[in-house]
């Protein structure tokens, strides 16, 4: 009968394990030494090596070699095969009642039947109900010398304190995308099948940490494929799109091509792609967009060819921080719903025209909250500068202050210019206080969003630090001549014309 590939691939011996070496070194020292605790707390990511772990560990205990374990000799193969009398596996999830641990706990008396230890193995312990954890307690406090308990959770949390206060705990790594690769290719080599490097590195950056993941994708591959596995083929097994295809899907929301946008999503889909798994994936795209602002050798740290590492990170200089942000928790909410939604096309799609429509887009909030300055203090400020005298600077010069400080904001949030640049003019200016008019009230709101933004640039314009005042431009004509020039100043800030102002 066939076996699946995660169970006939399981490690038999310690060196086997995979990515866990701080476990292995402790354990494999403990059996040499003959110190092995009575009782061991496995916790860890699901698909890490626990259970093969302990499997191991009672092959180690029983073995009948020198070096423990062999794998070869009649116990190990014995506990290979599960037929074993002194190793006992329990699954907790589906035998959780007293009932059960109390029938656990009146064989533990009886000495071993073949072996020197008698090894019992509680998977999922979390899943115990109150009344077992107290009945499998009481033997935990004063195991016979001849048993060893090793209970395996991936809800460490679960598990009741005095439980986890009698045990020896060792916490499971998630697996890194290295190990993966290295313990996929050596599969293949097996197998007798080629697979190519960057294969792998989808395979494992889509078995997010799980070995068991990990090879249960690589066994649909070597299924379906002749005698060579490509990337091509991963990709359209694990229901994603490529990397280019991301690529160009954020350079059209970035220039805010919407149809081009959602055309790219529409032939994906109609190719078999899942729709949950490009929201999953897009997310991770954005990341890397993140990665790439702060480490200059980033290919350690993004699964990607060398060449699309180079177009990302031209990519990511378009973007500022804060869109980044923004796109990133707008993608997470949307996972999170896909999750439940018989519609995940719908949420895509609503994503994707957010991320490109400028006034939605400032609807997201970023991580950072923006500081709010205390009114008290504003009019104190406004108070104290009232005696300064303002500085007597031309129109022109407030145009060019106005217009540096939106350069600068914009490459940090590429709405500024439209949303709040275009919507303010500079009416004066002195050694502490800067002054905007909103000339469209319809952007105010926007305006005081980023009034934080607004004084760091502007300290970095002028060389020092000022107040931020923001005020309504006058509505009534009569109040002449200055509410004109802010109009033509404003209409030269947006469209560069120079209008005469009678």
């Amino acid at each position: 009968m066939y076996i699946a590939l995660y169970r006939s691939e399981r490690p038999e011996v310690f060196n086997e394990i995979l990515g866990q070496e701080h476990i292995v070194k402790i354990l494999k020292n403990q059996v040499a030494k003959g110190t092995v605790s009575q009782a061991y707390l496995f916790t860890g990511t699901r698909g890490t090596g626990k259970t093969s772990t302990a499997r191991i560990l009672a092959k180690a205990v029983n073995c009948l070699e020198d070096d423990k374990p062999c794998g070869k000799c009649e116990n190990c193969l014995a506990i290979k095969d599960g037929k074993f009398l002194d190793v006992i596996e329990l699954d907790a999830a589906s035998n959780n009642g007293v009932e059960d641990i109390r029938r656990l706990r009146e064989t533990v008396n009886y000495p071993p039947s073949v072996g020197r230890m008698k090894v019992y193995i509680i998977d999922e312990v979390h899943m115990l109900s109150t009344g077992a954890e107290n009945a499998l307690l009481k033997t935990l406090e004063e195991p016979p010398e001849n048993v060893l308990f090793i209970l395996a959770t991936t809800d460490p949390q679960k598990v009741s304190a005095t439980i986890r206060s009698r045990c020896v705990t060792m916490n499971f790594r998630r697996v890194s995308e290295n190990d993966l690769v290295s313990g996929m290719s050596k599969i293949c080599e097996k197998k007798g099948k080629n697979i190519t490097k960057d294969a792998l590195r989808v395979l494992a950056a889509n078995a997010d940490g799980s070995v068991r993941d990990g090879l249960s994708l690589l066994e649909q591959c070597i299924n379906a494929s002749g005698d060579t596995i490509s990337r091509d083929l991963v990709l359209e097994y694990i229901g994603t799109a490529g990397d280019e295809f991301f690529i160009n899907l954020t350079d059209a929301v970035y220039d805010g091509r919407i149809a081009d946008a959602l055309i790219l999503i529409d032939k994906v889909v109609k190719d078999g792609k899942d729709t949950k798994q490009i929201l999953k994936d897009w997310l991770v795209h954005y990341r890397n967009l993140l990665i790439t602002k702060f480490v200059d050798n980033s290919e350690d740290l993004i699964n990607m060819s060398t060449e699309n590492i180079k177009i990302l990170n031209e990519q990511s200089e378009k973007f500022g921080l804060s869109d980044i942000n923004r796109a990133i928790l707008l993608l997470s909410d949307m996972v999170n719903r896909s999750r439940y939604s018989t519609q995940p096309r719908i949420l895509l799609e609503t994503a994707l025209i957010t991320l490109a429509n400028e006034e939605t887009m400032e609807m997201v909030p970023t991580v950072a909250k923006k500081k709010k300055v205390p009114k008290a203090e504003v009019k104190k400020a406004e108070k104290a500068e009232e005696k300064k005298p303002e500085v007597k600077a031309a129109n022109d010069d407030f145009s060019k202050v106005w217009n540096d400080i939106i350069k600068k904001a914009t490459e940090e949030s590429r709405s500024f210019k439209s949303m709040v640049g275009a919507s303010c003019v500079i009416t004066s200016l002195n050694d502490s206080k800067l002054v905007l008019e909103i000339t469209n009230k319809s952007r105010k709101g926007y305006v005081d969003k980023a009034r934080e933004l607004i004084s760091d640039k502007a300290k970095e314009v002028l060389g020092r630090e000022v107040a931020i005042i923001i005020g309504n431009a006058p509505s009534d004509v009569n109040e002449g001549a200055d509410s004109a020039t802010n109009i033509a100043n404003s209409f030269k800030q947006q469209f560069d014309v120079d209008l005469e102002v009678k």
